[in-house]
């Protein structure tokens, strides 16, 4: 609990007239509080019991809550009907409250990105019942199939709301084993493909766009988070991904090079959408929209296909499974279990000559 009450120490040096303290494992509020109906006039000291396990997350919230009580009393509105139902201990408090409570803190934490595709949804669902092991192990079966990524998600999540509420779960015998499918070859376009794709686009923003995400194997919401695109015509082309996407700031090196020239690059055209407030996964599915839509589609396959060619190109011309895996900012198992089965026998054999050829 040390950890815990250097947390609650901190967190009381930004408080003037409440104090949050831990009383056992749980935290409450403690101050001069008005005296409730028909004990008379003036302040008494009081606890307000918040029904939060003393733990690092709860201290967070027991902060907020004491802001809001300083700020009741400061304005004069402090009402006990306002804080007496904070008392409900965890055998009364809902899985939705403990939910809401920390998404709040979790959404402080992380890209609002990974916030909406992780957690948002996930913690909604929780239903107005009592949060135990046993109803978290049924609400998640109910909701998704078995080695699905939903399952893993929901366990993922809602084990993070039990460790936040203080319940001890296990939900290994449900989680199962969820594996990304491989990219296949036939979902992957050849480079001579991207090359007469690229001349097909008669629009020289999206032009552009296809390029890069061709010759850096950008997620497609990348090409607009480029921190400097000047970079593209240095003598490396090493350009730096911007730390507001999918998995933060990285460098990235062009294969093959010679398509900076071949695709003119340097010549930064871009295409006339919106960018300003719009999150990662909006970009991202308007430029789906502008290559592929039914009514003037301009590439055959999906703007993210540029990207699985790229991790298979980087195998062919020799590029370490860590040092590409670095440079499209994802792990090396992630690597590895998506794009080697997409690698055609054309390719192995090129591999093979490399690999001999350097011997």
């Amino acid at each position: 609990m040390e950890k815990v009450d250097r947390a609650i120490d901190k967190a009381n040096q930004g408080l003037n007239r409440i104090k949050i303290e831990r009383r056992g494992r749980k935290l409450a509020l403690r101050g001069s509080l008005p005296k409730k109906s028909g004990e008379g006039r003036g302040n008494k000291q009081r606890y307000i019991a918040l029904g939060i396990f003393a733990n690092p997350e709860g201290v967070k919230i027991a902060l907020a809550k004491a802001q809001r009580l300083e700020s009741d009393l400061n304005m004069d509105r402090f009402e006990w009907g306002d804080w007496e139902s904070s008392s409900s201990g965890l055998g009364e408090k809902k899985a939705a409250d403990w939910g809401q409570e920390f998404g709040t803190i979790k959404a402080g934490t992380v890209k609002a990105s990974s916030y909406h595709a992780n957690y948002e949804e996930p913690l909604a669902s929780l239903p107005e019942k009592v949060l135990t092991e046993e109803m978290l192990i049924a609400h998640i079966l109910s909701r998704s199939e078995p080695n699905s990524w939903a399952r893993k998600n929901d366990c993922m999540v809602f084990k993070q709301v039990a460790k936040f509420a203080g319940i001890s779960v296990d939900f290994g015998a449900i989680k199962g084993k969820y594996k990304p499918k491989p990219i296949t070859p036939d979902q992957v376009p050849s480079d001579d493909e991207i090359e007469t794709i690229w001349e097909s686009i008669s629009n020289p923003g999206w032009r552009w766009v296809y390029g890069m995400l061709a010759t850096y194997g950008l997620r497609p919401h990348e090409v607009f988070r480029i921190a400097d695109t000047r970079k593209v015509a240095s003598r490396t082309g090493k350009i730096t991904i911007l730390e507001e996407t999918k998995t933060g700031a990285r460098a990235v090196w062009p294969l093959p090079d010679k398509w900076r020239s071949r695709f003119d690059l340097a010549n930064m055209v871009l295409p006339n959408i919106k960018i300003e407030g719009r999150d990662n996964q909006s970009i991202g599915e308007r430029i789906h929209q502008n290559l592929c839509n039914a009514k003037n589609r301009k590439i055959p396959h999906k703007p993210y296909a540029l990207r699985h060619a790229w991790a298979i190109r980087s195998a062919v011309m020799g590029v370490p499974d860590s040092i590409a895996a670095r440079w499209m900012g994802h792990s090396v198992a992630v690597h590895a279990e998506t794009y080697h089965a997409a690698i055609n026998q054309l390719q192995h054999e090129a591999i093979w000559t490399r690999a001999n050829r350097d011997y």
